[in-house]
């Protein structure tokens, strides 16, 4: 029996290692898919553990695996995304991402790929013109003054232009989103695209694949003419960061990134944001436009009954406030001095106003002064 080091992962690893010990011991030539798998998840957790690397025997087998899986399915472009940003497993970010499904050869069509046993992905769009062209190399006939193997990267026009500014080629979306082109663009990252055709400043040569068609929008089969598995789909199935692999068939050990730990299954980890992609919130699709119509006659209607209700309350309160006003006047008008008319009883004779008797007020006043000091 094989004896199996402690590692980190201890409880995962016993299970790793007791069943490659069981295998081993069987014959490593009849491994299931199972235990190939499980094999390679020892060899990475060792790897990791380690620091080093025990040899590509191991790693062979899991890759002839999906490779031999892969050979009944096709690739078919679904969507190319321009205003999205992917970080690749090197931390870089690439501006544009295309998302791709691989789906069952006999279930693949070219206008809407498949609705069951497929997997989506998306990957940058530079990686994804990469493999393509390099897939199609035999195919292509490249214009002289092109290099149709630097068209999936962001590369500066070395071309001669009258107002001396510098100018980038390289791959992008169409408006519609459903293929890839070639445009020219103001910055090293090829994001945002220039306003100056390229014929201006290129002495009226045009720029390859300008309106689409840089990749193909059909079904292209993972297997070529001889019946062996295409490079560009192990490669982009293997350097895609984000997967969708709900509806897939295919079983294997992945990395979870949201929980740090690797399981088993279809990886589902990259399903949530291949929706936001492919459904921006910037796009107006018809249920969007209906969703925002609702909401605002919801607003105008819970507006309109606000203001109605604010008009109504104002106007007691200010019904109030003038009821208070004129209470208030007839009460400052009930003090006054004895003898001295209020309110309508005043009364007037030649149109001259009633006067007190200042003379009367005085005597009076005078007469408490001498109480006063008699006292």
């Amino acid at each position: 029996m094989k004896f199996c080091t402690a590692l980190s992962i201890s409880q995962l690893l016993a299970l790793v290692c007791a069943t490659s010990a069981m295998l081993e011991f069987e014959n490593t030539r009849h491994l299931s898919r199972q235990g190939r798998a499980l094999k390679k998840l020892l060899e990475n957790a060792r790897r990791l553990d380690e620091g080093g690397d025990n040899g590509d025997d191991n790693n062979d087998e899991y890759e002839v695996d999906i490779e031999s899986f892969l050979m009944d399915y096709s690739m078919k472009l679904m969507s190319c995304v321009p205003d999205q940003v992917l970080t690749d497993a090197d931390y870089n970010d690439h501006f544009g991402v295309v998302i791709f499904r691989l789906c069952p050869s006999n279930k693949c069509s070219d206008n809407n790929g498949c609705s069951s046993g497929y997997a989506d992905f998306a990957i940058d769009i530079g990686t994804y013109v990469d493999a393509y062209l390099e897939d199609q190399a035999d195919n292509m006939n490249w214009d002289d003054n092109f290099d149709g193997g630097d068209f999936g990267q962001c590369t500066e026009y070395e071309g001669k232009n009258d107002d001396g500014a510098a100018y980038y080629v390289g791959p992008g979306c169409t408006a519609d989103g459903t293929s890839v082109k070639m445009a020219l663009y103001e910055d090293q990252y090829c994001y945002q695209e220039s306003e100056t055709s390229f014929e201006s400043i290129s002495n009226g040569w045009s720029l390859p694949y300008s309106s689409g068609g840089l990749v193909s929008t059909q079904c292209n089969a993972c297997t070529d003419d001889d019946g062996a598995i295409k490079e560009m789909c192990a490669d982009l199935y293997e350097s895609s960061p984000y997967r969708c692999e709900a509806e897939f068939d295919f079983q294997h050990y992945y990395y979870d990134t949201n929980f740090e730990m690797y399981r088993y299954g279809q990886d589902t980890t990259g399903c949530t944001k291949i929706e936001v992609m492919q459904k921006p919130r910037s796009t107006f699709s018809q249920e969007t436009v209906w969703e925002d119509a609702i909401l605002a006659v919801m607003l105008l209607v819970v507006t309109a009954a606000g203001y109605a209700w604010y008009s109504t309350w104002w106007s007691k309160q200010k019904e109030n406030l003038e009821k208070i006003d004129d209470d208030d006047d007839e009460d400052s008008q009930g003090y006054h001095l004895d003898g001295t008319p209020s309110g309508d009883d005043h009364d007037y004779v030649s149109g001259e106003e009633y006067a007190v008797d200042d003379s009367a007020v005085n005597e009076s006043a005078e007469s408490n002064n001498y109480e006063g000091e008699l006292t």
